[in-house]
């Protein structure tokens, strides 16, 4: 039996590292991860296959300890914060992974753990950090020894080490030291030469989105059952002499490093222009979400070339409705999430004019036909449409339309299990998160996402007749945060937003064929000018709205705005003004309620307009403030919080809604309370109204200064 000292354990974890150190031991830790992966694991007859963490640790540093519904709850109190666990069966796996599923709004750099017994610096492991985690995330880290050690054998002790930082919180479920799953094994097997393809591509999307080409189109027409294409190709002579001029066609599953496929029949140019039209289906395939460019044969080395960088349709043409004029809210207020979860009296009762609504698409999809089900027209296995799936949403949909409430439907996709038949819909890349990026490498997986949307789209398109309209559609959920909210996976910034990119037009294009008001919204959070955004696991907002921008001056402009998250720089925080990492230009770290016109100054900027010179729509489609408790100092801290944002939004009519989150408190976002009425009980299965209903009730009425008299302020 090995003899070791819990008390006497030290922590030597460094604060601080060279950029060269760092990244040598990211590669290390790549290799080591594949060469753990890949091993075949060794187990004893009597040996368990994984070991599950104690509810209760046998020593903690640094750190508050306990349970909240069920899951731990941490906060760090010191800068030297561990837990301690151990267990009676020994756990003897010759390869291991830690894992679990955290809930950490801040994030926690500079991770370890020990492993014993002994417990002692020589068995310190470095583990990748905690990225901001603002839902349920999963983690996974394989347990490789220092260069040169030895696991201990057997371990039935473990420690880990929370960073250097205080008032951390982190809600932590299902942690254990496992196996790795075949999915890690078949994943971490090629890797390295995975990554290195992902490197190519990102490059070439790069060098695309620099380029510019001389050829353009006019007009790329979407009509019942044609598509008409026109477009100029500037004449050209000597070597450069173009030959065999075709048009190439980009599916919506095909990326744009990618060579499309080209048309047969060679363009016909007159006055180096050309038009023509084409049947608007192939198949199952609808041509209304292709993107389509020029390619040439140069005469003197017989090289294609493109000549055009990518179009998508422009006009739409479908249906013989008369557009009315764009609908717009009465007012700012708004509120995020409505559902039957709450009352629907109160949206009349808080003047609200403007909601969210989670639209779901798994609940459309079926593996059987049967009442209400049809068969979706694709390649591959019989698929259905759910067209029952319509009736909760006719009834939301339908009370908005008889109340003059604009609705914004935000596109989700929830990660489902491989082998049912919603996973058609999800990237076959993702892998964890709450929602997944829709599958759009797969001709079968864009043609049932593209007839799903055009269905509910169709459905939902105009203000005169039942069931309504949706006027905004939110494509996914936070994609700058991807592998929590809108997850494909681990990939370089350019292929996950060329990929959101081709989803966004896919929306948009569905959306317009039946509403010619009918707009699409990038979902972000509160970030913004992200420095060093975690390697293919985040993207800078900032930059990701630079990179749009550029695709619609590339590509074609088309009608998408920015729905923008800026809660509070912790979303725990006591109130909404006390955030200290904002600057108010355009290179702040954070844009949050307190430094919201630098989101309004960079959209104002000629260069960020709509071709129409228009500044883009901004909804603010996300943000709440916190009640640790629901004493009156802490609930009139969050309606002070509220009031606040709420004076500073009304001054910035570029925002056209305030969607308030959340409605009711939920009991299952990592101890947040951040509703306008408490946790649902049985007394009171829609909670009750804390001060802050009250107070969003009366802002811009003649009883705002009465409610909102005696709340704190900046």
């Amino acid at each position: 039996m090995h003899k070791y000292n819990l008390t006497t354990a030290m922590h030597t974890t460094h604060q601080t590292k060279s950029a060269a150190i760092t990244n040598w031991l990211a590669v290390l830790f790549c290799i080591l991860t594949q060469h753990s992966f890949c091993c075949r694991s060794v187990l004893k007859a009597d040996q368990p296959k994984s070991i599950t963490f104690p509810d209760e640790p046998v020593r903690t540093n640094h750190i508050t300890f306990g349970t909240r519904d069920g899951n731990l709850s941490i906060t760090t109190t010191g800068n030297d914060p561990f837990i301690v666990w151990e267990w009676g069966t020994p756990l003897l796996l010759s390869e291991s992974v830690l894992s679990f599923e955290y809930f950490c709004p801040d994030g926690i750099e500079n991770v370890s753990m020990f492993i014993g017994p002994p417990i002692s610096p020589n068995m310190q492991l470095s583990l990748p950090n905690l990225p901001v985690a603002e839902g349920w995330r999963e983690y996974a880290a394989p347990i490789n020894p220092r260069y040169g050690k030895q696991l201990p054998d057997p371990i039935t002790q473990v420690r880990l080490d929370l960073g250097l930082q205080t008032n951390r919180t982190l809600l932590i479920r299902n942690i254990k030291i496992r196996p790795p799953t075949q999915r890690e094994r078949d994943f971490a097997a090629d890797q390295i030469k995975r990554e290195e393809q992902k490197k190519v591509s990102a490059k070439a999307i790069r060098e695309y989105r620099t380029t510019s080409f001389p050829a353009k189109f006019s007009k790329v027409l979407i009509e019942k059952d044609t598509i008409t294409l026109a477009g100029r190709i500037p004449p050209t002579s000597g070597d450069r002499t173009h030959t065999s001029v075709r048009l190439v066609e980009f599916p919506p599953d095909v990326q744009i490093d990618d060579n499309g496929t080209t048309l047969p029949s060679p363009l016909k140019l007159e006055q180096n222009q050309f038009s023509l039209v084409l049947p608007r289906m192939v198949g199952s395939r609808d041509r209304l979400f292709s993107g389509w460019r020029i390619k040439a044969t140069e005469q003197k080395d017989q090289r294609d070339v493109f000549l055009s960088a990518r179009h998508y349709a422009n006009e739409f043409k479908i249906t013989n409705l008369t557009a009315n004029a764009p609908l717009r809210p009465g007012n700012q207020k708004g509120l995020s999430g409505f559902s039957s979860r709450g009352p629907k009296s109160d949206l009349h009762a808080l003047g609200i004019k403007a909601v969210t609504i989670n639209l779901v698409l798994n609940r459309f999809i079926s593996d059987s036909g049967g009442h209400g089900r049809e068969a979706i027209p694709s390649p591959g296995p019989p698929t259905y449409f759910n067209s029952s799936a319509f009736t909760a949403l006719d009834q939301l949909v339908g009370h908005c339309r008889q109340h003059n409430i604009i609705v914004t439907a935000i596109v989700l996709i929830p990660r489902t299990t491989q082998g049912q038949i919603q996973s058609v819909l999800q990237h076959p890349e993702s892998e964890g998160g709450v929602y997944t990026m829709p599958n759009m490498s797969t001709p079968r997986g864009t043609t049932i996402y593209g007839y799903v949307l055009s269905r509910i789209a169709e459905r939902y398109s105009t203000q005169d007749q039942a069931p309504g309209v949706i006027t905004n559609w939110i494509a996914h959920n936070e994609v700058d945060y991807h592998p929590v909210w809108t997850n494909m996976g681990k990939q370089p910034d350019e292929i996950y937003l060329e990929t959101y990119y081709r989803s966004m037009r896919m929306i948009h294009n569905s959306a317009r064929a039946f509403n010619p008001h009918a707009r699409v919204f990038i979902s972000l959070t509160h970030n913004w000018n992200v420095i060093k955004p975690n390697r293919w696991e985040q993207l800078s907002p900032k930059q990701t709205l630079l990179a749009l921008q550029r695709y619609s001056n590339q590509e074609g402009d088309f009608a998408w705005g920015v729905a923008y998250h800026p809660y509070p720089q912790s979303l725990f925080a006591k109130t909404a003004w006390q955030d200290t990492n904002i600057e108010n230009h355009f290179d702040s770290p954070l844009i949050t309620i307190q430094n919201l016109h630098v989101l309004g100054d960079f959209l104002n900027q000629s260069a960020m307009r709509q071709n129409n010179g228009k500044i883009r729509g901004v909804l603010l489609s996300e943000q709440g403030f916190h009640t640790p408790t629901y004493e009156a100092t802490d609930q009139n801290r969050q309606a002070g919080s509220l009031h606040y944002a709420m004076q500073k939004i009304r001054n910035y009519p570029w925002i056209e809604s305030f969607h308030y989150h959340r409605w009711v408190d939920h009991p299952d976002e990592g101890g947040l309370k951040l509703g306008l009425r408490t946790l649902p009980t049985k007394e009171h299965p829609h909670g009750q109204r804390k001060r802050a209903w009250t107070v969003y009730q009366a802002i811009n009425t003649d009883a705002e200064a009465k409610a909102t008299t005696g709340l704190p302020k900046p």
